[in-house]
């Protein structure tokens, strides 16, 4: 794409990062679904084709991931092609990032945690959070379109879950959000492959996604919920709507 803004898309609501195809689905797939359903535009960049994973090929999993953005409703998907396993803070890697946000221009955006135990999740987290100062600079450095400036930076959980800044309740959209995950059949080893026993395709992993969104729903007094982090305090335009009484939990 050239530096055009005539050539750009359509400004979006959310960009969502994913490390590798498969990631925001499986830690933000409700909240995605949810913010389609309310009419905003929602894309994922994916920085790696996953070529790296244990399971499946690379044309596979793009096959899936156009499968699961069908199901999202997204109104766009791309993916940079950085290496996967070899995701790197350079210049190079943060100039297309940068570029991406520029690109689809979002209000949000939507991070891995930078607290990971995937060196790839920690190092993708670290690409965006420099990408999204770095869109906002006319002059700098990094990237070729004009700058762009988001409202806020969200940083959606992976392997490990600090103290959240918010939870979404996804109680109404969870079966749509399995069916979104489980468009990854090569990863969670519903493909008919004998490939190697990872830890999504063991047969405890559903059971255990299912306890972890359980659990953050429980704090809100939901029946699923995925929790979020950022770095600063979180602005309430309804105090009543936000902390009204869910069924008969006692927040």
């Amino acid at each position: 794409m050239t530096g055009t803004t005539a050539e750009r898309p359509e400004p979006v609501d959310i960009l969502a990062f994913g490390p590798h195809p498969d990631d925001v689905e499986l830690c933000a797939g409700g909240t995605i679904l949810k913010a389609v359903d309310a009419g905003y535009r929602c894309v994922i960049v994916d920085l790696t084709r996953g070529e790296a994973g244990s399971r499946g090929t690379p044309e596979l999993r793009a096959q899936e991931s156009a499968a699961a953005s069908e199901l999202l409703g997204l109104v766009g998907r791309e993916n940079l092609g950085l290496p996967d396993g070899g995701l790197m803070v350079r210049p190079d890697m943060e100039s297309l990032v940068v570029d991406a946000v520029r690109r689809w221009r979002p209000r949000i955006i939507l991070s891995p945690c930078r607290e990971d135990r995937h060196p790839d999740h920690e190092t993708a987290a670290e690409l965006v959070r420099r990408a999204y100062y770095g869109a906002t600079i006319g002059n700098g450095p990094r990237g070729t379109l004009p700058a762009h400036r988001p409202d806020a930076l969200i940083e959606y959980y992976g392997h490990l879950e600090p103290e959240p800044s918010f939870i979404v309740d996804v109680s109404d959209v969870w079966q749509r959000r399995l069916e979104v995950a489980f468009c990854y059949a090569s990863q969670f080893g519903r493909e008919g492959d004998a490939g190697p026993t990872t830890n999504i395709a063991s047969p405890e992993f559903s059971r255990r996604m299912e306890s972890r969104f359980l659990y953050w729903g429980s704090k809100i007094g939901v029946e699923y919920g995925e929790p979020f982090r950022v770095d600063r305090q979180v602005p309430m335009d309804d105090m009543v709507a936000t902390f009204r009484k869910r069924g008969n939990a006692v927040l």
